[in-house]
């Protein structure tokens, strides 16, 4: 089996959950709706599980260096295997990655995870004019990067969530959600997350990586494993109509010793209507008088990490 280290997060109240949302959200947006609900068929809406339900993690693999480093760069791993390491029976995942650049013919990719009855995954790459090429992604292997939301699929009650008009600075609704949950948390005891969200109206920020033959060299240090310049293809225009996959998390419930990623999110999104080529990795709204934002989320039970490329190097991300 698959190699990876685990930890449990903080068993907490929904009721507390919901609360602490409805209350850090009123900072973001004039409009806010949080409630504990029974999940809905999430077919619904373009998901491919019904639920999110039953027993529930976060899956993390890799990092930047394998993503950056010329010495790494092809670096994948088997869903399948991650999924089976979990132990969840009859598991349905969501969620970001980068795709396996062999699946894509040896592009780079943004792949939009959404596997349950079945394989509805996306991926977003660069074209040779810098647009978005939004298609499907079935291959079962993910490239360098991965941070995903794995459960039962299961029926039960999540927390729904609805924004209107963002009056904050803070333009991306995960990092808003993560920053309401953290009066919440205390030392290392930590929530963990899996969402899917809709964007009715409003547009967002979003970028998909190019391939690395377009990006100019130097753009990552190899002697500190860092990024030193900007390099991703961005985009301002793309929605509404848009599904997102969400895994967020306030911290690491181990203290650092899982070398999590340190934004404590990642969120790929696209549009349920493949002739509509829109699809990447979410920054934020651009439209804060317009945004509407509306989804279900669940508590992930704990975090299991595969492949930390940090502890294999011996360095922190």
């Amino acid at each position: 089996m698959i190699a990876c280290n685990s930890a449990a997060f903080s068993p907490i109240d929904n009721a507390k959950v919901a609360a602490a949302l409805a209350d850090g959200l009123q900072t973001h947006f004039e409009f806010v709706r949080v409630e504990l609900v029974a999940c809905p068929d999430l077919q619904s809406i373009g998901v491919a599980a019904s639920g999110m339900c039953g027993s529930t993690a976060l899956l993390e693999f890799g990092g930047e260096p394998y993503a950056h480093n010329p010495k790494y760069r092809g670096t994948n791993v088997s869903v399948v295997d991650m999924l089976e390491a979990s132990g969840i029976s009859n598991a349905k995942v969501f969620g970001a990655a980068m795709a396996d650049a062999a699946a894509i013919g040896g592009n780079s990719g943004e792949m939009i995870s959404n596997v349950g009855e079945e394989n509805l995954s996306r991926v977003a790459r660069v074209g040779p004019d810098k647009q978005c090429i939004s298609e499907s992604y079935l291959a079962e292997t993910c490239g360098p990067i991965a941070n995903l939301f794995v459960s039962e699929g299961a029926p039960g009650e999540v927390l729904r969530v609805e924004v209107r008009k963002r009056i904050g600075d803070q333009i991306s609704l995960t990092q808003a959600m993560r920053e309401s949950l953290a009066t919440v948390v205390d030392g290392d005891l930590h929530i963990g997350m899996g969402g899917v969200f809709e964007l009715l109206s409003g547009r967002i920020r979003s970028h998909v990586m190019p391939n690395y033959d377009c990006i100019e060299d130097g753009y990552y240090d190899v002697s500190t494993e860092q990024v030193v310049r900007d390099f991703l293809q961005f985009y301002e225009h793309m929605g509404p109509g848009l599904l997102f996959f969400t895994a967020l998390w306030t911290g690491d419930p181990t203290g650092g010793d899982l070398n999590l990623r340190t934004s404590g999110e990642h969120t790929h999104f696209y549009h349920p209507d493949s002739s509509v080529q829109q699809a990447g990795h979410y920054h934020g709204d651009v439209t804060p008088n317009e945004v509407h934002y509306q989804g279900y989320f669940n508590l992930a039970d704990r975090i299991i990490r595969f492949g930390d490329i940090y502890d294999e190097l011996g360095i922190k991300p």
